[in-house]
């Protein structure tokens, strides 16, 4: 049985207990960290967490695709993702 991710309140008490904080402080922390990261990547900006990884943005072209369904081609629009590599430290870990 897989186990239940963490949440962003799991997130804040964590944070919380480890930097002996309250959890209102922790929030806001975790917060301001998130919308950091938004805010970079949204001008173009890579985001780095030295030993977690970069947040970046991708931007993907318009191209032709197929209705699975009906088969007929449809037309996907060009749009931007966020997309996140890890560091070396993290793949190190993981492997």
């Amino acid at each position: 049985m897989a186990k239940k991710p963490m949440t962003k309140a799991d997130m804040i008490d964590k944070v919380a207990k480890d930097a002996g904080i309250s959890k209102a402080a922790a929030k806001t922390a975790i917060e301001s960290f998130v919308d950091m990261a938004r805010k970079e990547v949204k001008v173009g900006r890579a985001f780095r967490v030295a030993g977690l990884g970069t947040f970046a943005l991708k931007k993907s072209k318009a191209r032709k695709g197929v209705n699975p369904s009906t088969g007929e081609p449809i037309k996907i629009k060009a749009k931007k993702r966020m997309v996140f590599k890890p560091s070396a430290q993290v793949k190190n870990l993981l492997n």
